[in-house]
């Protein structure tokens, strides 16, 4: 659940055909109600806060205003995204069409054996990535036993392009990521570790379900060269949490200033 204080908010909904009214939603625990006058006609409609504090967003039907929670407009830093909801749902979109997906437990076991490359302990580099993410409520844990979750793949011999890369390589029953590797080659020497460090970083961002880049240099996601930074900046870690606090299958797309613009 977001930690969102108990209270009272007036809002205004539209229908497909431009039909209007007024809205209020209250929150009390974990216990959200809608008041909707007078109510809306069969078919989409779209809420729209009078607050700044909360995203507009849309339902195919106001009976299904219970499985849509209202979401609120979360501060981000970086200046290329509008929102903390927005930035989310542009690094989800390119995996999984900007819906909130959810791997089957956390926090998601890492582990490697033994891989050397150029003289290069990729495994003592893995371990030291999974370290940079473990602040606060980490999403990963270091675990030599598992049989589910992330392990590094050494290509020994082989060089790589991309020269390491996150795959998925399992879904479970429910369709749900289960097992992935960090795929690597010898494509690092002893004298390049801190960028092979910062490389395992970028992947566990991956690995976390922010599958997209990001535009912005001072993001360890930014796309456009290998990372700058060497740890998660506050809105990727921002990100990452919201992402498991969602409910699984959310379409972020029903949120935001798309459907804000038609007020």
């Amino acid at each position: 659940r977001l930690d969102i204080e108990d209270g009272r908010w007036q809002w205004r909904w539209r229908g497909a055909d431009e039909t209007r009214g007024e809205a209020s939603l209250s929150i009390a625990g974990s216990r959200i109600r809608w008041s909707l006058d007078p109510p809306p006609p069969a078919g989409d409609i779209e809420l729209i806060p009078e607050a700044e504090r909360w995203l507009s967003f849309q339902v195919p039907d106001a009976r299904q205003l219970t499985t849509v929670p209202p979401l609120p407009r979360l501060p981000c830093d970086s200046a290329a995204y509008d929102h903390l909801v927005a930035m989310l749902r542009a690094l989800i979109t390119p995996r999984f069409a900007g819906r909130v997906t959810h791997w089957p437990d956390w926090p998601i076991p890492v582990r490697a054996t033994e891989a050397m490359s150029g003289g290069l302990d990729l495994a003592a580099c893995l371990r030291e990535a999974v370290s940079i993410w473990q602040q606060g409520d980490s999403p990963f844990v270091w675990d030599d036993d598992a049989t589910w979750g992330v392990r590094l793949a050494h290509y020994a011999g082989a060089t790589r392009s991309p020269p390491m890369q996150l795959q998925i390589t399992r879904l479970d029953d429910a369709g749900r990521p289960l097992r992935a590797r960090i795929a690597v080659g010898d494509d690092y020497t002893a004298g390049e570790r801190i960028f092979a460090v910062r490389a395992m970083a970028h992947e566990l961002a991956h690995a976390a379900l922010l599958w997209g880049h990001s535009p912005d240099r001072e993001h360890l996601l930014w796309g456009a060269a290998p990372p700058l930074r060497a740890d998660p900046s506050v809105d990727e870690r921002r990100a990452v949490e919201l992402l498991h606090r969602l409910p699984e299958g959310l379409d972020l797309n029903l949120y935001g200033p798309a459907k804000e613009s038609r007020r």
